[in-house]
């Protein structure tokens, strides 16, 4: 029995191609560099030439040229929350269309963070989102030294020349208290999850200043811990006892917990008996029984702002890192009513 020898694969070039399609090597550069300039008769050539020869362009070693791999690196936390799924396909599509590649970097606790942007810069990305996580000022000053921007979203804390892209969340505790003493609610349980996240920490106390300056309502209880459906239906067993006239949640998911542990388990109507609030406006909101009145966060444009944000820096390392607040609305439906 004889033996076939494996022939060695021959590894096509851009002087190939180039040959082939009796252009200059910079020619075939450009046909594959997005937005570089060639006519479309030389990049009609170029195509047909890679095609029967089988060229692909190799990025990696383009990158030691150009200095740029089209790589972001995105940094993601907190999966629960609902809006995630979609944020990473938004994020993944308008970086794609500005040609542009994703790397994923998921994490668990503070400690992966560090890591996480190490091994993002072990890649060569060109910068770095970060989505409700905050960085080391070591790791933001091992970015700046390789000129990798970052931005931070959902995170108010600021590291050195490092651009943010918030929500302003004393706006929304101010105008979630104002709209409450407008419909005459003056009994409040406040309902959040981490008690450290700093977001929920500066709408609790701009909620509770507007209390204070306007001498009217009363705080029954600030709960933190308890996030989703199951942990806020679980919580009316003692929130009941309280007797509130609104509860405000830092999720929908746990505000729609209250409201079917409200109506199920002790026979209340919504907003009769008692109403509730909730915080993002996720699409199951408006659905059927729910119609919820909750906080609509402007996740589009907080995505906008974010990429706009890292590619005038990715453009000119030397501009001064941006800071944006953005605003959100309350959408009132059928969880609150004047009274």
């Amino acid at each position: 029995m004889t033996m076939k020898r494996k022939k060695n694969k021959v590894s096509v070039t851009s002087h190939n191609v180039a040959k082939l399609a009796g252009v200059s090597r910079s020619a075939v550069s450009r046909t594959f560099t997005p937005n570089a300039s060639v006519s479309s008769k030389t990049k009609e050539k170029v195509i047909i030439a890679a095609n029967k020869l089988g060229y692909r362009p190799n990025i990696m070693a383009r990158s030691l040229i150009t200095k740029k791999t089209q790589l972001i690196g995105l940094v993601m936390a907190d999966w629960d929350n609902p809006f995630y799924a979609s944020t990473l396909k938004s994020y993944s599509e308008k970086l794609q269309k500005e040609n542009y590649q994703t790397i994923l970097a998921t994490i668990n606790n503070n400690s992966d963070i560090d890591t996480s942007i190490e091994f993002l810069l072990q890649y060569q990305v060109d910068g770095i989102i970060m989505l409700s996580a905050l960085p080391s000022s070591d790791v933001v000053s091992a970015c700046n030294q390789k000129d990798t921007p970052i931005v931070l979203v959902g995170n108010s804390s600021k590291r050195n020349n490092t651009c943010t892209v918030n929500i302003d969340h004393n706006a929304i505790g101010k105008n979630l208290a104002n709209l409450a003493i407008e419909l005459g609610y003056r009994r409040f349980v406040l309902i959040r999850g981490d008690k450290n996240i700093k977001s929920g920490i500066q709408r609790t106390e701009a909620f509770t200043k507007v209390l204070e300056k306007e001498n009217k309502g009363e705080i029954l209880a600030n709960l933190t811990g308890i996030v989703g459906h199951d942990e806020g239906r679980n919580a009316m067993a003692d929130i009941i006892k309280m007797k509130p006239d609104i509860i405000i949640c830092s999720s929908d998911l746990t505000a729609l917990g209250i409201i079917d542990g409200a109506r199920v388990d002790y026979n209340l109507e919504i907003p009769e008996n008692i109403s509730v609030i909730g915080f993002g406006d996720n699409p199951i909101s408006s659905w059927g029984m729910n119609r919820l009145t909750t906080v609509q966060l402007p996740h589009e444009k907080l995505i906008d702002e974010s990429i706009a944000c890292l590619f005038r820096r990715i453009n000119d390392s030397e501009l001064p890192p941006k800071n944006v607040d953005l605003q959100s609305v309350i959408v009132s439906r059928d969880t609150t009513r004047q009274i």
